[in-house]
């Protein structure tokens, strides 16, 4: 009987520790522009870890008056945080579709076009594949992703999407030779985007 209740104390006291959830610092940009000072609870893995792919999909507040809130893509723009010393911006872009909202990273901020990403993973933390939004400064959209199993393909949704600029036209045909190299070339070509 001891020993049972020696177990089931470190069996609680373990999922206590693992599922405490840390705040950090920040901030949300309402639908109406209002930026409110929060602080971010910051989501576990089982294994007690901080899971940043847990903000894709909402985002769990605390405001200055210990209330808690959670917020789905549509229901605000943009939440920013400080964690370990890192800033952290996550904004409120469509992926897949331009109804489908998710809380995408921002990789390329320009004034012409802007590169959003989001990054999975399998169960052992290692990477899957890269699904990345660009946008324009007209409000359109397209969406890519390194599990396309051609690069012409990729190169071609590319392509459909910056038609009207042949320098950028020719980047693309220059660029996206190997899959190692998109990230890469998807920043060079966004970056040309806004110059």
């Amino acid at each position: 009987m001891p020993r049972n209740f020696i177990l089931l104390f470190l069996f609680f006291t373990f999922c206590n520790y693992s599922f405490a959830q840390t705040t950090a610092p920040g901030y949300y940009i309402s639908l109406s522009n209002d930026s409110i000072p929060i602080q971010i609870k910051m989501p576990k893995s089982v294994f007690g870890s901080v899971d940043f792919s847990k903000f894709l999909f909402k985002v769990e507040v605390q405001d200055s008056n210990n209330n808690l809130k959670k917020f789905k893509p549509e229901d605000i723009k943009r939440f920013g945080f400080i964690y370990n010393g890192e800033v952290f911006s996550l904004f409120s872009k469509p992926i897949f579709t331009e109804t489908t909202l998710r809380f995408l990273e921002p990789t390329v901020l320009g004034e012409k076009s802007s590169l959003y990403q989001f990054q999975t993973y399998d169960q052992n933390g290692a990477p899957l594949g890269t699904f990345y939004t660009l946008e324009k400064n007209d409000g359109t959209f397209a969406f890519v992703t390194t599990g396309l199993k051609s690069l012409d393909k990729f190169k071609n949704l590319l392509k459909e999407f910056y038609q009207e600029s042949p320098d950028l036209l020719q980047l693309i045909d220059s660029r996206f030779k190997e899959r190692k190299s998109i990230q890469a070339d998807m920043i060079e070509l966004v970056e040309a985007a806004n110059n």
